[in-house]
């Protein structure tokens, strides 16, 4: 009798054991299918994502603007890892909020390794509001790691032309043109007023190459395949 229960025990360790091992096995066959998927990736796979990758990524001039803590930020704080750069300005009724939200939810689900090697950047189009400490509230409510910028309309306008990034200047701005154009305009102390941009969240890779876009309309889990797919195909 106690050998057969001796028998009947070890049969079932060994029952729970072979559940455990295939378990495991398929688990990591998945994980290993789900990461050989994203090195796979077309072009036109990653175009119908909503992601674009340049062949021949372009070289970034240099520039210097101000972060939300007020320290310098260039072009070589995004060397040695991946950027998603995205325009926008804090008083944005619609786009902006919609796409940090988006970035945020994408960003919190990453993989480790991959969430230390990323950072998530809005280059502000409306400086004459977004002062530095506007800036790090803003930044702050979508993500305590998101880094804000912003500096002399010049210097972020020429940023936004070599991203190949369309907007309209601020009221200031447009009124500072048209004066020094010649023309006869009258400027404006309107303080609410919204500026036109490009949607798109810009990637900047380890080289500090401008490596490609996602579409403004991407959401956060195509935002993530995409992205997975093309770190891993670095």
């Amino acid at each position: 009798m106690e050998k057969n229960l001796k028998i009947t025990v070890v049969t079932c360790l060994l029952a729970v054991v072979l559940v455990l091992v295939l378990t495991y096995l398929r688990v990591t066959g998945n994980n290993q299918t789900a990461g050989a998927t994203a090195v796979t990736l077309t072009a036109e796979e990653l175009r119908e994502l909503g992601a674009v990758v340049y062949e021949e990524p372009v070289v970034l001039q240099p520039f210097s603007l101000t972060d939300q803590r007020g320290q310098v930020f260039s072009q070589n704080n995004v060397i040695g890892g991946w950027s998603l750069v995205f325009f926008g300005f804090t008083s944005c009724p619609d786009i902006c909020p919609l796409t940090l939200a988006e970035l945020s939810q994408f960003y919190n689900n990453l993989p480790l390794d991959i969430l230390a090697k990323t950072n998530v950047i809005m280059v502000s189009v409306d400086p004459d509001r977004d002062t530095t400490a506007k800036m790090a509230e803003y930044m702050g409510s979508f993500h305590e790691d998101f880094i804000g910028l912003n500096g002399p309309y010049a210097d972020v306008a020429a940023l936004a032309k070599q991203l190949f990034i369309a907007h309209s200047p601020p009221p200031a701005q447009a009124y500072s043109q048209n004066a020094h154009a010649g023309h006869s305009v009258e400027a404006s102390a309107e303080q609410d007023y919204v500026i036109d941009h490009s949607g798109n969240v810009l990637i900047i890779n380890p080289a500090g190459r401008y490596h490609g876009f996602f579409d403004a309309a991407i959401q956060d889990r195509e935002l993530t395949q995409a992205f997975e797919a093309i770190t891993a195909a670095y």
